[in-house]
């Protein structure tokens, strides 16, 4: 049975403080031997088993946290020692931990373990039956207030008592040999710690002063499997795209493996120790679940054993290390409290030489788009300090870009202004509201062409503004084409024209007979061919029109216009049209609308161009409303109008007369209402279609008024066309717009 002992008190027998005296000073010429732990513990177990005349001895050592014992030294000495054993699953030597007691065992084979005994305990009783161990003394090492370990002296094939004496000798030679083991810790650990900064000073080095990935991967792995003496050791880097661990490097005997090989997330203990972020120790790879082996299978390695670690940084992994098969034994707590250690001081090396990798080829694509572009470009910081220039920019400005550097930007920019023969802003290309506004330059030296300027805020990834971005485009050939399809356009329209009315005259003339009788049916034909040419004309003059106007060459014949007459007249036109597709047209005017002084007949076509649109979209049966109403606007303030079925935009002080044009048809989205005022520009979808032309005329007719014209509309709930028109020339000329 197992039973505690206590040590005797020192008795006055000369032969037993003799054989004290002897045994203490044995011990002391073992530890002042001792090179190292090992050797300390190999020396010392030798003097125990002559001492006490035992053939097996043996030392574990306890974890840190009380949890586990592991052997570290057998007599005689063994090539491979057990696994860590489970203290818990062993209650005897877990009395001796948490007790601080000799615990002896007489004989193992009287011993009852029963069918309770856990499968730790079951499986050190089948390894002490191999070595035919009979009897057990366990005697704790205790130093500095806590159990580092139990030594275990053993008799084999024949059962033995230890007395008192000797259990009292043994446990007072045990108090020195637990003291000179922490002393050799304590030493070994400095060591360990040197060689453990020098290693990463190694590796630091070798990180800073190569911009080579896989050369600096190789050093870290070859450092690492010599400190902590390997057979192998990979590195797997984090794909933060798809989350899967990407083997980088493998080294086994110095020969590089595996490189590229991806484990899936979550598999194995790479994948578990990257998810959980903690150490992951593995004694029994073949008996172990958690184990990937189609890796180690690919490349015909065995593994026993496996020490793996997370690469954290900024508490996010990035990578991990697996070490495999120890050397000389297993891989212990200390060796992963080391590994993490090391772990994280490389992370953060690794981790800056890939954002320095990654800065430097930011850094000379970004060199080489500017170098390469065909586009002027200057950036300046917040204080407008030129900081980056390119080839074409010191073209434009005529110098090197050295010396653009650190000029403010708008002093360059005030230089070019005066250097143009002409500055203009287009106001296609500006909002009003705008604060940087589009300029385009001519310029005649040093040599003739146009530029195109513009500038740009430059943000940092939260929004925050860090600089101005200039840019500089060469238009001339833009405008040289501009000019070509200009110049054609124009003479192609003007050559239509000619011909186009002598069509309509000739038809004109064989319809009242001038060519003989005609019939019913030949004045029908008559009918339709001259509507397509009146058609086609009206087009040529849309085109011709719409040119003038973005010239600034369209002269407006302004009269007095009644806004009632305006829409009879436009009313007068469709009428037939709605008829036709089944329409209602009806009219929503405000009483006493005041005279307008316009150009009748831009303003006709206009409204015609609005209505008539409206018609082709509407559904049949539905109806048609066409609007009109006085605005005051005071200080920017529109007074409010009872009825009115649209929203103002802001318009500046005075008198307004706003037109609208209201259908129930399937409405325009949102993305298409600045691009149908535009030449050619249409809603994508509709089953109508049209030249595109008519909205771009409406449009730039009602700027060379001085008004305004916006779109109302959502998708599936029709669209109200308005346009605001000043009411007087002087009005006009004042307006913004």
């Amino acid at each position: 049975m197992s039973k505690g002992l206590s040590v005797p008190a020192s008795g006055g027998d000369p032969s037993l403080i003799d054989l004290r005296t002897t045994a203490l000073l044995r011990i002391a010429s073992v530890i002042e031997t001792a090179a190292t732990l090992d050797e300390l513990l190999m020396l010392g177990l030798a003097e125990f088993s002559q001492l006490f005349a035992i053939p097996f001895s043996g030392v574990l050592f306890v974890s840190e946290d009380g949890t586990t014992a592991r052997m570290v030294n057998l007599h005689p000495p063994r090539v491979s020692l057990p696994m860590p054993i489970t203290l818990v699953e062993t209650p005897s030597l877990l009395q001796v931990v948490t007790e601080r007691r000799v615990v002896q065992i007489g004989d193992l084979h009287d011993e009852q373990f029963g069918a309770h005994a856990s499968e730790t305990t079951r499986r050190l009783i089948q390894l002490l039956d191999r070595e035919h161990i009979s009897s057990l003394l366990m005697i704790p090492l205790v130093a500095q207030d806590r159990v580092i370990g139990i030594m275990i002296f053993a008799t084999v094939d024949h059962p033995r008592h230890f007395s008192e004496s000797e259990v009292a000798l043994a446990r007072l030679m045990a108090g020195q040999l637990a003291a000179a083991i922490t002393s050799f810790r304590i030493t070994e650990q400095a060591q360990r710690r040197t060689a453990e900064l020098a290693t990463l000073n190694e590796i630091a080095a070798a990180v800073t002063s190569s911009l080579n990935a896989r050369d600096v991967y190789h050093l870290v792995m070859e450092k690492l499997n010599e400190y902590f003496q390997v057979d192998a050791g990979s590195l797997l880097m984090l794909d933060p795209e798809t989350d899967e661990l990407v083997f980088v490097m493998t080294l086994e005997a110095g020969e590089e493996k595996l490189f590229g090989v991806r484990v899936p997330q979550g598999q194995g203990i790479v994948g578990l120790v990257a998810q959980s972020q903690r150490y992951e120790l593995v004694h029994d790879v073949q008996n172990d679940p958690r184990v990937y082996v189609k890796v180690s299978e690919s490349v015909n390695y065995e593994v026993h054993t496996i020490l793996c670690v997370p690469i954290i940084v900024k508490n996010r992994t990035i990578g991990v290390i697996e070490l495999l098969n120890k050397r000389d034994g297993i891989f212990t707590e200390e060796d992963a409290g080391r590994l993490m250690r090391m772990a994280a001081t490389i992370g953060v090396a690794i981790d800056n030489a890939r954002l320095f990798q990654e800065v430097t080829t930011v850094r000379d694509r970004f060199e080489a788009i500017l170098n390469s572009t065909n586009d002027g470009i200057l950036m300046a910081d917040m204080h407008g300090a030129v900081v980056t220039a390119n080839p074409m920019a010191a073209q434009i400005f005529a110098c090197r870009k050295e010396l653009l550097i650190g000029r403010q930007i708008d002093d360059l920019l005030a230089e070019l202004s005066a250097r143009a023969l002409s500055v203009s802003s287009p106001s296609w290309l500006n909002d009003d509201d705008s604060a940087d506004q589009v300029v385009e330059l001519e310029l005649s030296s040093p040599q003739a062409r146009f530029i195109r300027h513009y500038t740009l805020p430059v943000r940092e990834a939260n929004g925050s503004e860090i600089g101005r971005l200039a840019l500089f485009q060469d238009i001339s050939k833009e405008r040289e084409l501009a000019q070509l399809r200009e110049d054609y356009t124009g003479m192609l329209i003007h050559d239509l024209r000619a011909p186009l009315t002598a069509i309509m005259n000739g038809i004109m003339m064989v319809k009242r007979g001038l060519g003989g009788p005609i019939s019913d049916q030949q004045q029908e034909l008559l009918s339709i061919a001259h509507q397509g040419s009146q058609t086609m004309l009206e087009m040529v003059n849309t085109l011709l029109d719409i040119s003038k106007m973005e010239q600034g060459h369209m002269a407006l014949e302004v009269e007095p216009i009644s806004p009632y007459a305006l829409i009879d007249e436009t009313l007068d036109r469709l009428i037939v049209s709605a008829r036709d597709q089944r329409v209602q047209l009806e009219q929503q005017l405000s009483v006493s609308l005041p005279l307008l002084e316009a150009d009748r007949e831009k303003l006709v076509r206009v409204l015609q161009n609005l209505l008539d649109n409206a018609i082709k979209f509407s559904p049949t049966g539905a109806a048609v409303t066409l609007g009109a109403v006085h605005l005051r606007v005071v200080e920017g303030v529109t007074g409010a109008v009872d009825g009115l079925p649209l929203q103002l935009p802001a318009l500046p002080a005075g008198d307004w007369l706003a037109f609208w044009v209201r259908d129930q048809g399937p409405g325009i989205p949102p993305q298409y209402h600045e691009r149908i005022f535009e030449k050619f520009g249409q809603v994508r979808g509709r089953k109508v279609r049209g030249t595109g032309l008519g909205l771009t005329f409406c449009k730039l007719a009602i700027e060379s008024h001085g008004g305004r014209i916006w779109l109302q509309s959502a998708e599936g709930k029709g669209s109200i066309f308005a346009l605001a028109l000043p009411l007087s020339q002087e009005q006009r000329t004042a307006s913004p717009y």
